[in-house]
């Protein structure tokens, strides 16, 4: 028997036929459960006219399509002819600087994965004559090209455990996002390391909320759970924004066990979800509320729990994990059986020497730090933390997070260079800081300047194409970070900016503006906007940005305002 995910689906589909395979939510909000038998038979139908289009096996097929039920069918039929999908995030908001910003992404992608086809949400179709001149052997699909598909009981595409199954977008959301290649053998692997680590069972329900085009929502839910006979609950991210308390109905609605959500999930359900919502919710039932993508904090899983004990939610119940793109997936998982663990540890050990010096709760203060362990790794899996000399350090001690993993993606698309950082010596470096105690991993940074909102890792210079938009700033001069929002369960966005002398603008509108491109061009609402005077913003010897000296300048408040005329001078305080 070949082992290959289209091999997995075929099994489920021959041993259990009526089995639950998806459940989708209507319009109406009306839930419907799919079976195997007809959720792959429509998904057959797909690959059907997918393969009429030109789609061939190993072709790769680009999806940009929201979260829906479409998109499923969609990607699910990708597979079932054999060919390899790779979902890229469709605009958030439906506005030019928006489009301009996929348009950007997509001639990037089509450029180096050569896709048969495209399949996009209709909106999209006025970039499709500009884009064919670029690529012209690129065929444009939408919804509509697959009305009147009739399922089918014909088999799904086998594939060999060296093809490639699925390449993901990593964490660039403007410019040219690197493009991961997952391979059959190694995708099989973290579907398994996952099922081992979380106990995962036939008998449980897994609900999803995180997009498909984030490997939360792809693997680590939807094709884990469609491949071993784990029935799932797919709702639309969008809902869950609007209203927190559809995710928490939704688990007592359909006793799902299992579910998913960045920390900033946890924080807004707690925060946002009112008595009145929760009538008649029960949560008894289910046994791990998965926290991954972005920093745990710990003040979150406390808030999540005392807000929702009393229907039925238990620490027990709230779970850790760490992963990535690079990793197909989650590498460290907490005990699916007992309770995370945290760590007090002393802040100026850690900030200055490196080391994770725990120190008493009681003692807990502005000086010591609450680290929240992200787990052990799945069976099979090595975690470790390197120095700069590439060795690994002792425990405790902080340095760059390394997997030997038998999930680790294959390599970047036509990037080799980039490949070759990631992948030494046997490691996959993850880009992240942390230690390893007793066999966990806690994680306590990044190495690289990432910034982690709401489930998203952006780098400063996402935001540098739209900065140079912006009339009255001195262009190339900006510096982007992140601070810890512990409230907020995320990290919120601060943009710093030299103001061009002698411009004639407000800062209202600078910042407005900034403010504004930010969300239609990232869909990332920026916290604070601080602008100063020109040449403030040093750059290295070598003409790098110190993105993170200035956010230190920021957090003690040392950053010096540009002042306009009848202000008066103040420094800038990190905002509460």
């Amino acid at each position: 028997m070949t082992e290959s995910l289209q091999q997995r689906l075929a099994t489920q589909l021959e041993n259990r036929p009526q089995g639950r395979a998806v459940m989708f939510y209507d319009p109406k909000g009306q839930p419907t459960w799919s079976t195997y038998e007809q959720f792959l038979g429509r998904a057959q139908a797909y690959a059907g006219r997918l393969q009429e289009a030109g789609l061939q096996p190993g072709d790769c097929c680009v999806l940009v399509l929201p979260s829906e039920e479409f998109c499923a069918v969609a990607l699910t039929g990708v597979l079932m002819a054999g060919a390899v999908p790779l979902l890229v995030a469709p605009p958030i908001l439906q506005a030019s600087e928006a489009h301009s910003a996929l348009h950007d992404i997509l001639d990037s992608v089509l450029a180096r994965a050569q896709p048969r086809l495209m399949i996009g949400e209709t909106s999209l179709a006025e970039m499709q004559a500009e884009l064919s001149e670029r690529h012209s052997a690129v065929r444009f699909l939408y919804e509509a090209d697959f009305a009147g598909a009739q399922a089918t009981s014909a088999s799904p595409v086998l594939r060999q455990p060296d093809d490639v199954v699925a390449m993901q977008l990593t964490s660039g959301t403007t410019g040219a996002p690197r493009i991961c290649v997952w391979k059959q053998s190694n995708f099989l692997a973290a579907l398994d390391g996952m099922t081992a680590a979380m106990a995962m069972t036939q008998d449980d329900v897994c609900l999803n909320w995180t997009p498909l085009y984030h490997d939360m929502g792809l693997v680590n839910n939807f094709l884990h759970c469609l491949s071993s006979g784990v029935p799932l609950v797919m709702l639309n991210p969008h809902d869950f924004v609007r209203s927190p308390a559809t995710w928490l109905r939704s688990l007592h609605e359909t006793g799902a066990t299992v579910t998913w959500s960045p920390n900033f999930g946890f924080a807004l359900a707690a925060q946002r979800i009112s008595d009145e919502q929760m009538n008649g919710v029960r949560l008894d039932h289910v046994r791990g509320f998965w926290n991954a993508a972005e920093r745990i904090h710990y003040q979150t899983m406390t808030a999540f729990y005392e807000r929702f004990a009393d229907y039925g939610v238990t620490m027990k119940a709230l779970k850790t994990n760490f992963g990535c793109a690079e990793n197909i997936g989650g590498a460290t998982f907490s005990d699916a059986h007992g309770h995370f663990r945290v760590e007090y540890v002393d802040l100026h050990w850690l900030q200055e020497k490196r080391i994770a010096q725990t120190v008493s709760p009681l003692e807990g203060d502005e000086n010591t730090a609450v680290i929240v362990s992200a787990g052990r790794p799945y069976p099979g899996m090595e975690v470790a933390v390197l120095g700069d000399d590439g060795a690994p350090l002792p425990e405790g001690h902080v340095g760059a997070v390394a997997l030997r993993t038998p999930s680790r993606m294959e390599k970047y698309l036509a990037d080799p260079e980039a490949t070759a950082h990631a992948i030494q010596n046997g490691y996959l470096l993850t880009g992240d800081l942390g230690y390893v105690r007793d066999g966990e991993l806690f994680w306590t940074g990044r190495s690289r300047e990432l910034i982690a909102i709401r489930g998203k890792k952006m780098d400063p210079s996402d935001f540098e194409s739209l900065l140079l938009r912006i009339d009255g700033l001195r262009h190339g001069n900006f510096a982007v970070f992140g601070v810890d929002e512990a409230k907020q369960g995320t990290q919120r966005i601060v943009v710093v900016a030299e103001v061009r002398d002698g411009t004639q603008r407000s800062k209202s509108e600078i910042a407005g503006e900034i403010r504004m491109l930010s969300m239609q061009r990232l869909g990332i609402n920026v916290s604070d906007v601080v602008l100063v005077r020109s040449r403030t913003l040093t750059k290295t010897s070598s003409g790098k940005r110190r993105h993170r000296f200035f956010h230190d300048l920021y957090q003690r408040g040392e950053l010096e305002p540009f002042l306009w005329e009848g202000e008066s001078a103040q420094k800038v305080e990190s905002a509460p």
